[in-house]
């Protein structure tokens, strides 16, 4: 068997171990879809590469969204939903979308009703907007590069609300040092090699210029000549304005997160902090903080085969946080709200 296929076998194997050792209750599977909607693959595989290849920077910001729903509450597909209101106008609960580390950030929520709409279609009521997330993210990264295909695990359901208060407290931000991180991370269930291995997300992406200005140049942990470079060209004085729309949607300058190969999948993300040209600080701690950290960073620049691997067993693992299954939750018919019935008696319930 050749190394394609030996990484492949591995993964498989392996990716077993990881569901069954973390996650509590979590019986997610492999092939939860394969009677109700096998049409799943082919439907999200052609909407990704369809919405990547219109914008290559989709992949990132589809593979963001997946991770942003699993760190708040678990992975329920709470940050795709909008604003809800009561019988009296009141609010019912406040979107995740307009949270600090989402707002005017996120996005990609139009794929997703595409593809919400294209397997109601298909399935009526039968995939969950939380799994569409996972499966999605997936093949986002594939898309840019990933390889091999990991195997997807199904089951989850969606939440009834959302709390944007959880996801200004659970999301990593980008001026996070590492013990901040490792905590971040260890809150859901996640370890170091974790960190590090979805940490190489940002091999792909942009990020903001006022992100860069206000956090990256001038730290002392960044290159000093890479931070001149920053500073005088990527992202120069004033390209921490917006440059257009209201708040809560405006249009900030960007630059790529890896600057020579922005939309490839690769490994050039631990090259870069190895030479101190992370474009974040929570980026560039990784190789900055003494620790087993390093050894890993080491080992996913030289390797493109661990770290892809790495990665893959990460992602299933974090797609197991906390997932509602059985009873708990609802399949939502639209992604940006819960079910009128769900919500009407989750309101009426609330005022008694």
């Amino acid at each position: 068997m050749g190394t394609s296929g030996g990484v492949v076998v591995a993964l498989c194997l392996v990716a077993v171990v990881v569901m069954s050792t973390t996650g509590g209750e979590a019986t997610l599977t492999t092939d939860f879809y394969d009677d109700s909607c096998p049409e799943i693959y082919s439907i999200v595989e052609a909407a990704v590469d369809k919405a990547v290849a219109s914008e290559a920077r989709l992949a990132a910001s589809l593979l963001r969204l997946h991770f942003h729903d699993c760190f708040v509450n678990g992975c329920d597909g709470s940050v795709l939903l909008d604003n809800v209101t009561k019988f009296d106008g009141s609010l019912l609960f406040e979107t995740e979308k307009d949270s600090l580390a989402n707002v005017n950030s996120i996005r990609g929520f139009s794929v997703i009703d595409d593809i919400k709409a294209a397997l109601e279609d298909a399935c009526p009521e039968t995939v969950s907007c939380a799994d569409i997330l996972a499966i999605t993210a997936r093949d986002s990264a594939v898309a840019a590069g990933l390889v091999p295909k990991y195997s997807v695990f199904f089951g989850r359901r969606d939440s009834l609300t959302a709390s944007i208060s959880a996801a200004d407290q659970f999301l990593p931000a980008p001026f996070f040092n590492y013990s901040q991180l490792t905590q971040n991370f260890a809150n859901v269930g996640l370890n170091e090699l974790d960190l590090a291995a979805l940490s190489g997300a940002h091999t792909i992406g942009r990020v903001k210029c006022a992100i860069v200005r206000r956090f990256t140049i001038g730290d002392p942990d960044i290159n000093s000549g890479f931070s001149d470079f920053l500073n005088s060209t990527v992202c120069p004085p004033g390209s921490e304005n917006p440059t257009s729309g209201t708040p809560g949607n405006l249009t900030f300058p960007l630059t790529d997160l890896d600057l020579v190969t922005p939309d490839k999948f690769d490994t050039n993300y631990y090259k870069n902090i190895r030479h101190g040209e992370g474009l974040m600080p929570s980026d560039q701690t990784l190789q900055a903080t003494p620790g087993v950290n390093q050894v890993y960073v080491a080992e996913f620049a030289a390797s493109p085969i661990k770290f892809f691997l790495q990665f893959s067993l990460s992602m299933i693992k974090m797609g197991n946080i906390s997932p509602l299954e059985g009873d708990d939750g609802e399949i939502r018919l639209n992604c940006r709200q819960p079910n009128s019935d769900s919500v009407l008696l989750k309101s009426r319930v609330a005022s008694q």
